[in-house]
């Protein structure tokens, strides 16, 4: 019998089943008892970053649209239309129309879906809507909701309701209500809603897999349902008080819950921004489902491992020392980075052969792995670095087509040819798919195509400054990184100036660094200023090209902005950091 041959072969067999086998025992009775809380813990941080996902996406729409809000409260233009006390002529009103539409259409609000109505309080005339109809529910001032509005202390509030649009046959269950105040005396001059669709927190429940049965809730900061994923009748109810007190503790943490019959663990979070919060119930039957699904697969994986375990041990027990030693002794080579070698299979005729074989085609297919993962990541950086080049701003587009149109009607033919031939330089230089790394020279070469193209729709309001190095010319650079800069400094900065404007373009040797330097007397910076696509776009491939260390910086010095460009001058050729980024 084989417990009973004393050759070195049963020894070697003996001593592998128990080395095998009572870790195994002991690994099953621990993995039995921690499985369960290793699945939970998986299922709940699984939900949580859903969570997360879905706090973030709800959370950034509904501070976008607040901020859609202030810039139709604070538009002049709009002040103004809301002030009139009476139109004299159908013609005025219209003009009136037609001036909100625009204004409105300039922040692109239509793409998103989101109905916006401005109701004015000076003349039942001052209605404005991107629908077709302008809704009954905010069509009067003496309204009960108007009369509630204007009660009410804050200038911003978001109103809970279920409202069909019968047009669209979509359910509103969220608006953004905002006073409309006189800029100069305080005075409330209307009203902008901003409704938010059903189907806008819809199209969100659809990007998480829910189990049968659960549900997920959006409650506003005072607990009311604003909708839910599963029934959509409980809009304007308030949620479970217990459940509500637990998550007003702020712990943050998942509990069970019992509710209609049913237990549930419940998931929750809170928005930074508007305080909304995120329920997300599962019932407790499907997670214990899966620990028993994932439990007795590792039970039928243990008992197959526990089998194999003891008829590989008998099977190798007989021819292991020299092929083992071999093979051990090439794996610590690899072990330690050496990947340009293999198995000597020579005088080997058995399992061990084998098994040598697969180690050598492991380390071949490891090399090429590698080599492919290289190859993506920088496939993935070219790809970026070219989405990020390739975005022209449509507006400038359209302005300077709109002046060329009104100089040709305007008969100055020799302005327009003038325009034309720079407008076609430029684009030309910016869609151009050759040398993604120009000189210094080339891109400021394009700055004054651009810049001809300006003065002539700026004329007597513009005066461009240069302060250049001139030794610094030839040196290389990523294409297309000055303009963005320029354009910034002219739409933000001169364009609503009402005095003359300064653009001062400087660009010289800082360190070991090369620095461009824009700088306007405009009056519209902000301390809370947000780069835009544009600078946001040369910001990032600054970055991909020389470090996390360089980029755009703004500052605001006596009545004067800054905008500072600054990059390396380590491009050699088209490598930077060791890693290639040809076009």
């Amino acid at each position: 019998m084989i417990f009973e041959n004393r050759t070195f072969r049963s020894r070697l067999f003996k001593l592998f089943m128990l080395i095998g086998t009572i870790p195994l025992v002991l690994m099953a009775i621990f993995s039995y008892y921690n499985t369960s809380y290793r699945i939970s813990d998986k299922i709940d941080n699984s939900t949580q970053e859903n969570m997360a996902i879905m706090e973030e996406l709800i959370d950034s729409t509904i501070v976008n649209l607040g901020s859609i809000s202030d810039f139709i409260v604070e538009n002049k233009e709009i002040q103004n239309i809301l002030k009139k006390t009476e139109y004299k002529t159908y013609e005025e009103r219209f003009e009136d129309v037609q001036k909100v539409y625009t204004i409105v259409n300039s922040i692109e609000v239509r793409r998103m879906d989101i109905p916006i109505y401005i109701l004015g309080l000076n003349t039942p005339y001052s209605r404005f809507t991107t629908q077709p109809y302008f809704s009954n529910m905010y069509g009067s001032k003496q309204s009960y909701l108007i009369r509630k509005f204007m009660d009410y202390d804050r200038d911003k509030f978001f109103y809970v309701h279920r409202k069909v649009d019968g047009r669209e046959s979509k359910d509103t269950v969220l608006t953004i209500v905002r006073k409309i105040r006189d800029l100069e005396t305080d005075t409330v001059l209307g009203f902008v809603f901003l409704d938010i669709y059903d189907e806008y927190f819809d199209n969100i429940f659809k990007k998480f897999n829910l189990y049968e049965d659960s549900n997920i809730f959006i409650l506003d900061q005072n607990g009311i349902i604003i909708t839910d994923n599963k029934y959509k009748t409980e809009t304007t109810f308030k949620y479970n008080d217990r459940c509500l007190e637990i998550i007003n503790e702020g712990k943050n943490n998942p509990f069970e819950f019992n509710m209609k019959n049913m237990k549930y663990k419940v998931y929750y979070t809170t928005l930074k921004n508007t305080k909304f919060t995120i329920v997300r119930l599962i019932p407790l039957r499907h997670i214990n489902y899966e620990k028993r699904i994932i439990i007795e697969t590792f039970i039928g994986i243990f008992v197959i491992l526990f089998i194999s375990s003891i008829l590989i041990s008998y099977l190798l027990s007989n021819k292991i020392s020299e092929p083992i030693k071999k093979l051990s002794t090439t794996m610590e080579e690899v072990e330690k980075g050496r990947l340009d070698i293999s198995i000597d299979l020579t005088n080997c005729d058995d399992e061990i052969y084998n098994l040598g074989k697969t180690f050598n085609k492991m380390i071949e297919k490891i090399n090429i792995l590698i080599e492919e993962v290289y190859m993506k990541k920088y496939l993935l950086k070219e790809a970026e670095l070219k989405n990020l080049k390739s975005q022209i701003n449509p507006h400038f587009l359209y302005n300077s087509l709109e002046s060329i149109k009104w100089m040709a009607k305007l008969g100055e033919n020799k302005k327009v040819s003038k325009m034309i031939t720079s407008l076609g330089r430029f684009l030309r230089y910016s869609i151009s798919k050759t040398d993604d790394i120009v000189t210094i020279r080339e891109d400021l070469t394009q700055i004054e195509n651009y810049l001809k193209i300006m003065r002539l729709r700026f004329e007597d309001k513009l005066t461009i400054e240069y302060d250049i190095d001139q030794t610094i010319m030839d040196e290389k650079m990523p294409k297309l990184l000055i303009q963005p800069l320029v354009e910034n400094a002219l739409i933000h900065g001169i364009e609503k100036n009402t005095d003359k404007g300064i653009i001062i373009i400087k660009v010289y040797r800082s360190a070991e660094n090369i620095v461009f330097e824009i700088i306007d007397n405009g009056m519209n910076f902000k301390k809370d200023f947000k780069m835009g696509i544009g600078l946001s776009n040369v910001d990032k491939r600054v970055k991909l090209y020389y470090g996390k260390e360089y980029g755009i910086r703004f500052n605001r010095v006596d009545n004067k902005t800054y905008c500072k460009l600054t990059i390396g001058e380590n491009l050699q050729g088209e490598e930077v950091h060791g890693e290639s980024i040809n076009s």
